[in-house]
């Protein structure tokens, strides 16, 4: 995230009255951070473009690979560039909420009675949204562009988008509560996603890695972004409902750990 973004007011700034309701917290949280993210959209238009790139440039490689992971070369290639993309852009998360700390901010937000739970579910609403919607740009262009077939995936595609995106803001605020700096919280993301997204089969297929890959691969949260987004295009199944439900449960795990990280005093939800 550039400097402009970590110098940006912080959501302290924002008065938020103890009388107003939670749900009503959790939108007044929701609109500061997506003010904040639109004032410095570069990062992810950079992310979006670099898939589209990436996307175009290994599609001759995934031809000549064939089925090699199973279905139609490009309904595993768009997912796959998808997962990796969105999971790069972790640090766009996870900034949003080490900003807060960055600027020593938690004693104002617990003044103005916003707790860790509102933070958290305020800053996961937009963080959703702006991932959907990276998600979205990158499956219309592979549909346009190499018959990627978006109908296919009827109400399955837009579910799994969307949880997918909820999962990824999770797990960004977590990485961003339990990171200190800058530079930890970059090296956490970008690490981190690089070696999920190879482990899991996002962006080789697996059945052309080592078979101790295969093995890894279940225990990252890609591997079963990738297995909902294949299963929605294809039909469905209990594939399909156990890919989502493992990306819920990772989802709550991670929201859980954000939540977990110590802040000063005690503020209400």
């Amino acid at each position: 995230m550039s400097a402009e973004t970590a110098a940006a007011p912080s959501i302290a700034a924002v008065s938020v009255p103890a009388a107003v309701s939670r749900p009503r917290r959790w939108l007044v949280v929701a609109r500061h951070t997506a003010l904040l993210l639109a004032r410095d959209p570069g990062t992810m238009l950079a992310y979006t473009v670099m898939a589209m790139v990436l996307l175009t440039m290994l599609r001759p490689v995934y031809v000549r690979l064939g089925a090699a992971g199973g279905g139609a070369p490009i309904d595993r290639q768009a997912p796959g560039t998808a997962v990796m993309f969105t999971l790069l852009a972790l640090d766009v998360a996870g900034q949003s909420l080490l900003s807060e700390r960055t600027w020593h901010t938690w004693d104002r937000l617990r003044a103005g009675s916003v707790g860790r739970l509102t933070v958290l579910v305020g800053k996961a609403i937009p963080l959703t949204v702006l991932f959907a919607v990276q998600q979205v740009v990158l499956f219309v262009f592979a549909d346009a562009a190499f018959g990627f077939d978006i109908a296919a995936g009827s109400w399955r595609l837009p579910l799994t988008v969307a949880l997918w995106g909820l999962c990824v803001s999770g797990l960004g605020l977590a990485v961003g509560a339990w990171t200190r700096t800058q530079g930890q919280l970059s090296a956490a993301a970008d690490v981190g996603a690089l070696a999920v997204t190879c482990l899991s089969g996002s962006l080789v297929p697996l059945a052309i890695l080592p078979h101790w890959v295969s093995q890894v691969a279940p225990w990252t949260p890609a591997y079963w972004a990738l297995r909902g987004f294949q299963g929605a295009v294809e039909g469905g199944g209990s594939d399909f409902l156990e890919a989502l439900g493992v990306l819920a449960g990772i989802t709550v795990l991670a929201l859980a750990a954000a939540s977990l990280r110590p802040m000063p005093g005690r503020g209400r939800c």
